[in-house]
């Protein structure tokens, strides 16, 4: 059973008090940027990824334009890979995150929209290593 509308409790709790919202700093060579959705469908995130030395999720942070659901997703999934090894965010799943958060079919596409920004932030990272300009273990 859903709360208040078409959003289940989860979703209200993280609208209203998205845990890792933000952002961090720009140029910091261990933080990778990435985002996903349009305007034109009214969901927009953006999320960032802070690694350590170990190659470890040590900080993630979203920004998100969209309906409660999205804000959610957005919160829930970077919570969901801080800890994680890099290679493996990729093994997080929009249905993971829909799932949590009890999500109506017609809201899916928002845990869509902010694990695809999470890949995004992750790649980001990887061309950064693949360049030479990330930072690799302590130095």
């Amino acid at each position: 059973m859903l709360a208040e509308g078409p959003y289940s409790a989860e979703v209200l709790a993280r609208f209203r008090n998205p845990p890792n919202l933000g952002s961090l700093a720009q140029g910091n060579p261990d933080v990778g940027t990435g985002r996903a959705g349009e305007e034109s469908t009214g969901r927009v995130v953006c999320v960032q990824l802070r690694v350590d030395g170990a190659n470890v999720v040590a900080e993630a942070c979203f920004k998100a334009f969209g309906c409660p659901a999205t804000i959610a997703a957005a919160s829930l999934a970077t919570e969901l890979v801080q800890g994680r090894r890099l290679e493996r965010v990729g093994a997080l799943t929009d249905v993971e995150v829909a799932q949590a958060l009890k999500l109506s079919p017609e809201r899916q596409m928002a845990a869509e929209v902010a694990v695809a920004a999470l890949y995004a932030a992750a790649e980001d990272l990887r061309q950064r290593a693949a360049r030479g300009t990330f930072l690799e273990g302590p130095g």
